[in-house]
């Protein structure tokens, strides 16, 4: 009886309030539209019909309230953010302006105009000035770093912190750390480089400059001219808009103003209606201090083949590609410099003249002073270079790397950057008869230490490009090489391979799905195909490979226990092949000279070589770096002539 009675009573509950209805309603509903979501789906329904009984649930009413308050509390927030901005853009302003009094009175007492300032001590050199009494440069470095005990800081810094610091140790140049608005003349000049105008932006909208650059074009209408310049700072050129009414010079640049032209205008930075940059130059005052005849111009504005440009080395540097080249080849001279200079590294300048051939090669170019066409003789018929300049024979070096190894002996880690030369009769697109060679020398250090060492100067070069040239490395990557950035960034941020040449070469031999033009056979050099095939294929990523076959390495290299082989070691990069060659030096004298005899090098030359050896032998290692090649990778080009500015190669020498 109790069970009916209370059945009898929900049933009148839900005929009261039409509950089985409107379920009914909402479940046909539902089986009609067949949504993804029924539950959301059957809520919605049951909020639709209680808006229409005017009734509304509480938790509905929850809800709106917190949204309201919400809506309160993201407008007090807003109010709040405005009053900040409002109040730095105050600060900035004060900022910039005491920046510039005290600069103008230090003009004033010096009693002369000035625009560039005293540099800031270096975190490097004041970090050195501190290494306490009884620790090296690497020693104090490392605990201060902290990097643990049974690392070096290279070996730790391989493996964990190879990318380029942040702050002074980047290296950034005065422009890429100014000030917003901040429109300075450049060092020793009245001008105002073109980057630094972009920089600025529109927060130097209204200020008034000079600038100057060479016109990549110029646009005469009836009224008004637009010139664009570029002065080689940035990619991009700098609109100038030239009022014939308004503008001192406009004859002149209508007489004589074309393509290639060199320009100096004064004017004030306004906002560009256009998309393509967002200010340009109001110019009070056009210049053409240096003339172009537009017509005869070889760098009109059309598209260049990069064949040709090389039969323009005077010019090409003013086109975007090479721009953008050059830039980045000075970025990375600048992380070469930074790299090794906060690593406690001694810079060395090692001769351009030498009596020795560093890579046994014999491919060197000979320096003399004798009459070619008719030389002096000794007795026998051969060459008299006792009455050369040098009192015998000398070449071009094709290496700096036996007197960098004079000054790590008494230095401990020295470096060499300069040119170098191979009498080479190639002319393959990796191959220069001058080029750059980077070669750091670390004394009481191995083969482990020299890996550890290329390879996070690589990674940390890399890097500084990434950071400081994007812009430079967008263009080359839309015209040239559009995997370039992702590339790049993987290379900096990924640990390299390492294995052996045994290993390397087993690798090789597996492979059945190739056909070699060089079969991979243990006891030869590897070739570039076998090189790109381990880095790009296998490893899919730069790889070292190292303990190579002594017979087909320099005579310099520490030979190994095995009697086989020896501690050298190469960095291949994919796409490229070797990026790197380097080793552990033979320290042991009675070793070097058996080593020397079997490659049927003489003593004569190599005395103070040897010398190291006979007084305060120790292990030492180091590397070479081909800078062409690592500009090449860096900028995706394909070709090494076009990475240097004035390519040498057979049969070729412009400028």
């Amino acid at each position: 009886v109790q069970i009916a009675t209370s059945m009898a009573d929900i049933d009148a509950y839900l005929e009261k309030h039409k509950v089985a209805a409107m379920l009914n309603d909402a479940v046909n509903e539902l089986v009609v539209a067949k949504p993804d979501d029924p539950i959301s789906f059957l809520v919605d329904a049951l909020f639709r019909e209680a808006a229409v009984r005017g009734q509304q649930p509480v938790y509905l009413s929850r809800l709106l309230e917190v949204r309201a308050t919400l809506q309160a509390e993201q407008a007090e927030a807003a109010k709040v953010l405005a009053e900040r901005n409002q109040l730095k853009e105050q600060v900035e302003k004060q900022e910039y302006r005491i920046k510039h009094l005290l600069r103008t009175l230090d003009e004033l007492e010096g009693g002369k105009r000035t625009t560039s300032s005293v540099a800031p001590t270096p975190a490097a050199t004041v970090a050195a000035s501190a290494v306490p009494i009884g620790h090296t440069g690497f020693s104090w470095s490392a605990q201060v770093s902290g990097v643990p005990i049974g690392h070096t800081s290279f070996s730790w810094a391989a493996g964990v912190q190879t990318a380029a610091p942040s702050g002074a140790s980047n290296g950034a140049a005065a422009d890429e750390t100014a000030d917003a608005g901040d429109v300075s003349k450049e060092a020793f000049s009245q001008r105002v480089s073109v980057k630094r105008v972009f920089k600025a932006g529109k927060a130097a909208v209204g200020k008034s400059i000079l600038v100057s650059g060479w016109a990549r074009t110029v646009r005469m209408q009836k009224e008004m001219a637009f010139v664009e310049i570029n002065d080689g700072s940035t990619l991009v050129g700098l609109q100038l808009v030239i009022s014939k009414k308004e503008t001192n010079g406009w004859d002149e640049l209508s007489a004589i103003g074309a393509t290639g032209c060199a320009i100096v205008a004064t004017g004030n930075i306004v906002e560009s209606p256009g998309s393509g940059q967002a200010v340009e130059l109001q110019a009070e005052s056009v210049s053409v201090v240096g003339v172009s005849d537009g017509a005869q111009y070889p760098l009109a504005k059309k598209a260049h083949t990069l064949e040709h440009l090389r039969t323009l080395t005077h010019l090409r540097p003013r086109t975007n590609t090479f721009g953008a080249v050059m830039r980045i080849r000075n970025a990375l001279a600048y992380a070469t410099h930074t790299f090794f200079q906060n690593n406690g590294f001694m810079y060395v300048n090692s001769p351009i003249i030498t009596g020795s051939d560093c890579e046994g090669a014999g491919e060197m170019f000979q320096v003399t002073t004798l009459d070619v066409s008719k030389p002096p003789k000794t007795p026998d018929g051969a060459v008299d270079y006792a009455q050369d300049f040098f009192g015998k024979q000398a070449f071009l070096t094709v290496s700096g790397q036996l007197n960098a190894e004079h000054y790590a002996c008494a230095f401990g880690s020295v470096y060499t950057f300069g040119p170098t030369f191979r009498a080479e009769d190639s002319n393959t697109t990796r191959h220069l008869a001058e080029f750059w060679m980077i070669e750091p020398e670390i004394a009481f250090a191995d083969i482990i230490d020299d890996m550890n060492c290329a390879e996070s100067y690589l990674r940390y070069c890399i890097a500084h490009v990434l950071e400081h040239c994007p812009e430079d490395i967008k263009f080359l990557a839309k015209h040239y090489d559009p995997e370039l950035p992702k590339t790049l960034r993987f290379v900096a941020d990924t640990p390299f391979a390492r294995m052996t040449y045994t290993e390397a070469i087993e690798v090789l031999l597996k492979e059945k799905n190739v056909k070699w033009e060089f079969p991979p056979e243990w006891g030869k050099e590897l070739q570039t195909e076998h090189e790109r095939y381990l880095a790009e294929t296998y490893c899919k990523k730069p790889l070292i490979v190292y303990n190579y076959p002594k017979d087909c390495k320099a005579f310099y290299m520490r030979l190994n226990d095995d009697n086989k082989t020896v501690a050298a070691m190469d960095v291949l990069f994919p796409r490229l092949g070797e990026m790197v060659g380097g080793s552990q030096r033979e320290e042991r004298l009675d070793v070097l000279l058996r080593r020397m005899e079997e490659m049927g090098l003489e003593k004569e030359g190599y005395e103070a070589y040897l010398d190291l050896r006979r007084f305060g032998t120790q292990k030492h290692a180091g590397f070479g770096v081909g800078f062409e090649r690592l500009v090449t990778y860096t900028t995706g080009m394909t070709n090494i002539r076009d990475v240097i500015p004035f390519p040498r190669a057979p049969g070729t020498m412009a400028c």
